[in-house]
């Protein structure tokens, strides 16, 4: 393992135990020397996780006192469930407990109430040329069906475009930030469901884009709301496969 994986194998290690509640708010940590011989690394590497992890404001160092473990809900920003996201993409023998069931529906409730709205100030902006690449995506889907694989990459360009096109800079940012928790939940959504299933879901993509074409506000507006229906429904779904698979 390289120098520079080692601190950002210590920050998942930590955040780890916070999330998990093994270190609950409030509590005060060993000292470093007594963190990085518990979990095998040098000083220097634990030092550089340790201010990470304060400047994510999950942890308070007092210098001449000691290292404390903040509540992550009340300072933490989206980089700390971010990182929680991608703890899969790692080596770490840890990861399976990284993201529950619950946490994956709380992000489901999350997109519900962003995206639908993301995709109205879209509707406000987009051009001709916008909605004939949405349309090209969504013929590209019907094509490759069979291809789950294929099928979230294509969902996961959608939602870009339209981060895109809504042309503001906090929405880009918040985009990119919450990607590793979009791909996931795709991912269960169109690993999961039966291909006549996902031909319906992306059929009716298609009838509501006719809808955001007309332009006026009335049909934009009714044709979030529709989308934001479709979505509540497909969160349905993942909540009983999460159930029936025990995940």
């Amino acid at each position: 393992m390289s120098n520079q994986q080692v601190p950002e194998r210590v920050v998942r290690i930590l955040m780890r135990d916070i999330f998990t509640n093994k270190l609950k708010p409030g509590t005060k940590l060993p000292s470093a020397k007594e963190i990085s011989k518990e979990i095998n690394v040098d000083l220097s590497s634990l030092r550089i996780a340790l201010k990470q992890l304060e400047a994510m404001n999950v942890l308070y160092i007092k210098q001449g006192d000691g290292i404390y473990v903040k509540d992550y809900l009340k300072h933490a920003g989206i980089d700390f469930i971010r990182l929680l996201f991608t703890q899969d993409e790692t080596n770490d023998n840890s990861k399976e407990w990284v993201v529950d069931a619950c946490l994956i529906d709380e992000v489901w409730e999350y997109w519900i109430m962003f995206f639908p709205e993301m995709v109205k100030l879209a509707a406000q902006r987009v051009s001709l040329r916008d909605l004939k690449t949405l349309r090209n995506l969504f013929d590209e889907e019907c094509k490759n069906i069979k291809d789950r694989k294929k099928v979230i990459e294509l969902e996961e360009r959608q939602q870009d475009l339209v981060a895109e096109v809504c042309n503001n800079t906090i929405i880009s940012l918040s985009t990119n930030s919450y990607r590793p928790m979009r791909r996931r939940i795709i991912e269960i959504f169109v690993n999961n469901i039966s291909e006549e299933d996902l031909r319906s879901f992306i059929e009716t993509k298609k009838s509501l884009l006719k809808d955001f074409a007309k332009g006026s506000i009335k049909d934009v507006n009714a044709a979030a709301e529709k989308y934001r229906e479709l979505l509540s429904l497909n969160r349905q779904i993942v909540r009983q496969m999460m159930l029936q698979n025990d995940y």
